[in-house]
């Protein structure tokens, strides 16, 4: 992660998860896409990442949606950025890659400030509010997102 700037994807992460943290429940990809000026295929891409990454959760239907499984106040922008690079490189890579780890050693007072800035403080300037549907919401303090959703039975003969 340089200090000049983000890369898009971590970016269009930490907008998504804004949006999640500004919401008062379950969003869909296409209204966090909306909120967020990203193209929907795009978004739904870094939630299904974001969902692999530990930071989301989702139910699939109409009155399912997306939400935060970890606290925006817990989510450092060095979590996300770890996520993408680890993700995309390697870990034994990294440490193995001479030009990966000057870029660590020069990139590391950005990592450090980067470290103190959580999802919650940039969610506070994002500008990323959530329109609020017709349809109920369900908010994360609700035991129903922490269930799975129902098996359907199905009878042996």
């Amino acid at each position: 992660m340089l200090c000049a700037g983000l890369p898009p994807r971590i970016y269009e992460s930490l907008k998504t998860l804004c949006c999640l943290a500004n919401a008062a429940g379950a969003l869909q990809a296409h209204e966090i896409a909306a909120a967020a000026s990203l193209p929907p295929a795009q978004t739904a891409k870094i939630l299904q990442l974001m969902t692999w990454a530990g930071f989301v959760e989702s139910r699939r239907g109409t009155n399912g949606g997306f939400w935060l499984v970890t606290p925006a106040e817990r989510i450092r922008v060095t979590d996300v950025a770890d996520f993408f690079t680890y993700h995309a490189q390697g870990n034994l890579r990294q440490e193995r890659d001479p030009l990966l780890k000057a870029l660590a050693r020069a990139t590391a007072r950005c990592r450090k400030e980067f470290a103190q800035i959580t999802v919650a403080d940039l969610a506070k300037v994002s500008g990323c509010e959530p329109t609020v549907s017709s349809r109920p919401r369900r908010t994360m303090a609700t035991e129903e997102h922490r269930k799975p959703p129902p098996q359907k039975k199905t009878s042996r003969r």
